[in-house]
């Protein structure tokens, strides 16, 4: 779903069949800079290589690269200024818009990142972008503090991709913010079937399952009582969490 650089490549490397081919070795050399994470080489070559380009298509790679290269360097306003200009060059191309709602969101502008995954549902309601859309729209309405508007993303998508499981994890922390541990603890328990090494997940589940024992009442419960919640603590711990450190002390290490 976020491996969106990727899948752009494969499109440019079959168009150097009958484009641009004498631009190839440079667009290989500079595409090399990106995905070592030198964003500021990248950048300055993706801008040498817009200097030269003659073809709308090579021209809308470069600059969606080059926003890449912004994005890695926190420049967030000129990475939206070039997908912009990007989709001007080729409206159709849907995962232009995933990747300027991604920037803006970057740039804390969650109402211009918000329109445009919306944009993209309308567009594809199934594939991957339709994916990623829904994944960010439930960041979004988290961090909104709509969190269950949040749960109705996360639902959408867990239907379109079921084995994803930072998106369970997600869901959990939102049922959590609605006091529902039974539901977050569930969601918990997924996320750690498929990663079974997810100590955030566990340390969450270990917090939910304190939580449950004192919505039934019981606002200081045993050692014993803890048991279960202090298994999944301790795991987050041993998986190298050390969040969870004062809840261990307050309701596992108790005599």
């Amino acid at each position: 779903m976020r491996k969106l650089i990727t899948i752009t490549l494969i499109g440019l490397t079959s168009y150097f069949s009958y484009g641009q081919i004498e631009l190839k070795p440079d667009f290989d050399k500079t595409v090399k800079f990106l995905q070592s994470e030198d964003y500021s080489k990248a950048q300055k070559e993706f801008s040498d290589l817009l200097s030269k380009a003659t073809d709308n298509k090579l021209k809308k790679y470069c600059l969606i690269y080059r926003a890449f290269s912004y994005n890695g360097l926190g420049n967030y306003k000129m990475a939206i200024a070039d997908l912009n200009e990007a989709i001007k060059l080729d409206p159709l191309d849907i995962a232009s818009y995933t990747d300027l709602g991604k920037a803006k969101g970057f740039a804390n502008d969650l109402d211009g990142a918000k329109q445009d995954f919306e944009y993209v549902l309308t567009k594809d309601s199934i594939g991957k972008q339709a994916q990623a859309a829904l994944y960010y729209l439930g960041k979004i309405a988290y961090q909104n503090q709509q969190f269950e508007q949040s749960i109705k993303y996360y639902d959408k998508y867990i239907l379109l991709t079921p084995n994803d499981p930072e998106v369970y994890f997600n869901r959990a922390a939102a049922k959590d913010m609605i006091m529902d541990p039974v539901g977050s603890i569930k969601d918990y328990d997924k996320a750690i079937q498929l990663d079974p090494n997810y100590k955030e997940a566990y340390a969450n589940r270990g917090v939910a399952k304190i939580n449950l024992l004192r919505r039934n009442g019981n606002l200081f419960p045993t050692k014993e009582q803890a048991m279960d919640a202090c298994a999944d603590l301790k795991k987050a711990k041993q998986l190298g969490d050390n969040t969870v450190d004062d809840m261990i002390f307050i309701h596992c290490d108790k005599k």
